[in-house]
């Protein structure tokens, strides 16, 4: 039940003064509303143009203008108010016409049953103020997306200052510093950096979630991607002594944003290389025009709970950290597939270990 529905305002418009009264009188005895009545549509039109409504009730006989004709005008001036349309039997077919090219939420025949009209009111107050709910939230969500754009796109800009700055004290550009300075500088370069990390990510999400990037497709083999992807934690998987299987073909030609599949590789290896006991299987097998990459680390595993969330923005699961850092990585690799058109999942067993995998179809094609 929405809140605070007694304290709506109800427009009644109908040419029959005895109406609008026997209607004012009604609703005044049965309900709290507060109720606006009009014998004109032009005057009634006037009135909506500079207030607000929850709900219209227009008869649809009437000289200077009919219902459906006033109606019309009416989700011009307030598009997502309700409104009901009062009918004679004969103008059946006519309300019929007005919920098919107006958009009424319901028609009553007149004379109209007391107990029927409330209710209907009641209810149709309740639709307009959920729609307003609903376009409040989204308007809301609009604007915290695009201040999350704007600020950290206005972040890059000093971070990368300090991360420059930082860098050249570490090299000696700015002469020579102590032992002692440089693990301090070199633990700030560090945070800077991922901060930096954080900050393109939420741009990057950002940009997924509005439908404003466009993929860079080509045709490359994808396998000398996913070997490079591996190097870079060689150095990690040695001094961790986790052994590393490669379970890949020679050569798979796929047609995707290399970049962008790069991004979404090294964050499943990345994670393994963290959450694994001794061992991580990457793997590369293809059925027909389907390609599916995995990871399969012999960690912990994740609880169906858990694993529920991991593909959610912010979420790393909630009794395991499962992404390395922002908890963006494994939603921006479910954005990035997606909009290939692919398909991003997880195999997980306690105590046994995950496996994460995405599968892209035609493969070959655009």
């Amino acid at each position: 039940m929405i809140e605070d529905i007694d304290t709506a305002r109800i427009l009644m418009l109908d040419d029959d003064e005895l109406a609008t009264k026997t209607f004012k009188l009604l609703l005044s005895m049965r309900t709290s509303f507060d109720v606006v009545t009009f014998n004109s549509a032009e005057a009634a039109l006037d009135f909506l143009k500079e207030n607000e409504v929850d709900l219209v009730v227009s008869d649809f006989v009437m000289p200077d203008m009919n219902g459906i004709e006033f109606l019309t005008e009416l989700k011009k001036i307030k598009p997502s108010v309700t409104s009901i349309l009062l009918t004679g039997y004969a103008d059946k077919e006519n309300a019929i016409k007005a919920i098919n090219e107006v958009g009424i939420y319901k028609y009553l025949e007149k004379p109209w049953n007391d107990d029927d009209l409330i209710m209907n009111i009641k209810n149709g107050v309740e639709r307009s103020r959920l729609v307003e709910t609903i376009k409040m939230q989204k308007e809301i969500e609009r604007l915290r997306n695009d201040f999350i754009a704007t600020l950290t796109h206005d972040l890059r800009t000093p971070l990368l200052a300090a991360i420059q700055t930082l860098e050249f004290f570490l090299d000696g550009t700015l002469g020579e510093i102590s032992d002692k300075q440089k693990k301090f500088l070199s633990t700030m370069l560090g945070s800077n950096e991922d901060m930096l990390g954080l900050v393109n990510a939420l741009l990057e999400v950002y940009k997924y979630e509005a439908g404003n990037y466009v993929l860079n497709k080509e045709h490359f083999d994808f396998v000398p991607l996913v070997n490079q992807s591996l190097q870079e934690i060689t150095a990690i998987a040695q001094k961790k002594n986790i052994n590393i299987v490669n379970n890949m073909p020679p050569s798979v030609i796929i047609y995707a944003d290399k970049r962008e599949l790069r991004r979404v590789v090294a964050n499943f290896i990345g994670n393994a290389i963290v959450h694994t006991k001794d061992t991580i299987e990457v793997k590369i097998s293809k059925e027909n025009d389907i390609i599916k990459f995995s990871v399969k680390d012999n960690g912990e595993g994740i609880s169906d709970e858990d694993a529920k969330k991991l593909f959610k923005r912010f979420s790393q699961g909630t009794s395991k950290k499962r992404s390395t850092g922002t908890g963006l990585g494994l939603y921006l690799s479910r954005q990035i597939i997606e909009a290939h058109g692919g398909e991003i999942g997880l195999d997980t067993k306690l105590n046994e270990g995950s496996e994460f995998y995405f599968k892209l179809g035609d493969i070959k094609n655009d």
